[in-house]
């Protein structure tokens, strides 16, 4: 089930298909098909990548993002119009020029009612440090200093 329809390169619109009505869509899946297309469409080959991927970006005290899609250079995603309906994104997208969730579609185009559920992730990655720090050698080195200790 494609859920681009297709990509308007110069305009730097991706457009959703039918298929993407009445599913929850991963923003994820959506760059993936992105680039499956790009490899197999010389001409959006052309233009610069519409989207990016990343994940576990550090985001300080340990903690990290959970993987996440960027529009690149004004990339907007236009949902399918031909229908009234909600599409449902689950997972986390941002724009490369401030803007998240709801602001990264274009509905400006759109003659039906298209509401957007957006539902970013509720979790962070943590890293936890597990351990007391105590290397090998350390270990070494308390049994040496035991041993070399003279009873009374």
């Amino acid at each position: 089930m494609p859920l681009i329809s297709s990509i308007d390169g110069p305009n730097r619109l991706i457009f959703l298909g039918v298929d993407s009505v009445g599913v929850d869509v991963q923003p994820m899946d959506i760059y993936k098909e992105m680039r499956t297309l790009r490899r197999t469409d010389e001409a959006l080959r052309n233009y610069d990548l519409f989207l990016g991927a990343s994940g576990y970006v550090p985001k300080g005290g340990g903690k990290f993002t959970a993987r996440l899609v960027t529009e690149l250079r004004g990339t907007r995603i236009v949902p399918y119009g031909g229908s009234d309906h909600t599409l449902t994104i689950i997972g986390e997208i941002i724009t490369d020029d401030g803007f998240s969730g709801i602001g990264c579609f274009d509905r400006s185009s759109l003659t039906n009612e298209v509401n957007i559920d957006y539902q970013p992730p509720q979790v962070e990655i943590i890293q936890i440090v597990s351990g007391s720090g105590v290397t090998e050698q350390d270990k070494l080195d308390i049994a040496d200093r035991v041993w070399d200790k003279t009873l009374p």
